[in-house]
């Protein structure tokens, strides 16, 4: 659903709400900071900021369905966006859709990208409870 409003919001109205929207994320009030974060979406839909922002409440939210909603358009809209990549890497992983976010580490891996080490210990901690074997982590 894309809601985009013809607004006459300048970029620092916009960068005040998202700290406003950041402080709530610290805080630990993720619903809010949720609603912030949609309706600064809605009136900039190519912000990529506001997006990230949005997966990531989402993942705190542990709503990791909509947080790979999020970085799917993301990665369809900047295709290299690394940080988005390793992002929804990390999603796959919590939604044991290891096949997918294989496919994500091995893109960030050709660009030696710092998250590639801890993305790879995470998949390893994943296939090792899922095979229940603990030297499969090491």
């Amino acid at each position: 659903m894309n809601l985009q409003l013809d607004s006459d919001w300048t970029s620092n109205e916009m960068y005040l709400v998202a700290s406003k929207g950041y402080s709530l994320y610290l805080q630990g009030r993720y619903r809010e900071a949720a609603i912030v974060f949609m309706g600064l979406v809605a009136i900039e839909p190519r912000n990529r900021y506001f997006h990230v922002a949005l997966a990531t409440i989402y993942v705190a939210q542990e709503d990791f369905a909509r947080a790979l909603e999020e970085l799917d358009q993301l990665v369809a809209r900047y295709p290299n966006d690394l940080e988005a990549r390793a992002r929804r890497c990390e999603v796959y992983l919590r939604l044991e859709r290891r096949n997918e976010a294989q496919d994500d580490l091995n893109y960030l891996t050709r660009r030696e990208v710092s998250h590639v080490g801890r993305l790879r210990l995470l998949m390893a901690t994943m296939v090792g409870r899922r095979s229940g074997n603990a030297s499969e982590v090491t």
